[in-house]
């Protein structure tokens, strides 16, 4: 219970004291900035993570899926074109700008993801895409990454790895690495057994610069 209180005392710090108000105040940022990341839920979003990890906050999840969801069973391409694609793509390519810029992105993993991918052939009835889990695109970038690289492939219907199939747990592990955390850590239990580790993958090197 002592621990936990200790992880309240950080939140509320982080909230109520200065720096965690000014960081939070996104009305400090210039209109021409607010105008780049998009008047959107999730151009909004995306720049209060930034002066979030300014401020120092290690992990920041940016959710885009509360009013706008991604699970497209119906009316994929339509709800694609005019809802979901365009703020994301400006609040994604905003942020990748304005770490540039502020020579933040080398020290900043950016990834872009969800947790499935959808079916490559369209449902019939509601012209929709239903949930797959066997094959989606990740983005990641920044954070000491070789920039560019585009890696791994599916087959020609979209549905099944081609090349260079990459597992969550790869992406998991490759996430720990580069925050400086050990991805193979053995977490203890109560009675400080070894209990079970972090993933048992390894983070994908390839993406890595030498």
């Amino acid at each position: 219970m002592q621990t936990v209180a200790g992880y309240q005392d950080d939140a509320f710090d982080l909230l109520l004291g200065q720096r965690g108000r000014q960081a939070f105040d996104i009305n400090r940022e210039s209109p021409e900035i607010r105008k780049r990341y998009g008047n959107s839920a999730m151009g909004q979003g995306t720049l209060l993570a930034r002066r979030l990890v300014e401020a120092g906050v290690s992990y920041v999840l940016v959710n885009y899926s509360k009013n706008n969801s991604w699970d497209t069973h119906r009316d994929n391409f339509g709800r694609l074109k005019k809802t979901l694609l365009p703020p994301m793509d400006q609040a994604v390519s905003a942020l990748l700008t304005d770490l540039d810029e502020r020579g933040r992105l080398d020290d900043t993993l950016v990834v872009l993801m969800g947790e499935m991918g959808r079916t490559p052939i369209i449902n019939k009835r509601q012209s929709g895409r239903d949930h797959w889990p066997d094959v989606y695109s990740i983005l990641m970038a920044g954070g000491g990454l070789t920039r560019g690289q585009l890696l791994g492939s599916s087959d020609k219907g979209g549905g099944k790895p081609g090349t260079r199939p990459v597992h969550v747990h790869e992406v998991i592990a490759t996430i720990y690495h580069q925050l400086g955390i050990d991805p193979h850590t053995v977490i203890p239990d109560p009675q400080n057994r070894p209990s079970r580790i972090l993933t048992d993958a390894d983070p994908v090197f390839e993406l890595m610069r030498a």
